[in-house]
């Protein structure tokens, strides 16, 4: 929301484009610092949750989005999905509880890590698979829609 309001705002106050160069360049050097000082470190996608736009604004939309992930009785609570989420959305109190925590961008990539098939995608009554597949049309869909506006 910030980024967007600064960009409107260099905008309506007719900032000098080079002073707006210079702008747009400290944000994504910071965001590269912030990828290689914190996300690397921790091995999760801090910068993506907590820093980009996109990324904000997923996790703010993902209220009102029909889609969700839960993890059904079938957890053993062997953990071994934790290693597979980038963005820390799985921990044990969250497994635990079902469903994994704010973080969580329905990416999937905990899918590979659970060997009992616990974790599932959810649909309103449509689950798993069927589920899974239409979240992934739809956000291919959504992204390449994305893409093809931005190169107008």
């Amino acid at each position: 929301m910030l980024v967007i309001t600064a960009a409107l705002l260099l905008r309506w106050l007719n900032i000098p484009l080079l002073i707006s160069t210079l702008i747009a360049i400290a944000f994504g050097l910071t965001g590269i610092g912030i990828m290689i000082l914190i996300s690397v470190r921790k091995n999760k996608m801090v910068h993506c949750v907590m820093y980009c736009p996109i990324g904000t604004i997923v996790n703010v939309i993902k209220h009102v989005n029909p889609f969700r992930m839960y993890i059904d009785q079938s957890c053993t609570l062997c953990m071994h999905c934790t290693k597979f989420c980038k963005y820390d959305a799985l921990n044990p109190d969250d497994i635990k509880n079902g469903k994994p925590s704010i973080t969580c961008t329905l990416c999937g990539d905990c899918l590979a890590g659970c060997h009992h098939n616990s974790i599932k995608y959810k649909f309103f009554s449509m689950e798993n698979n069927r589920a899974r597949n239409l979240y992934l049309i739809l956000t291919i869909s959504l992204h390449a829609a994305c893409i093809a506006m931005a190169r107008i």
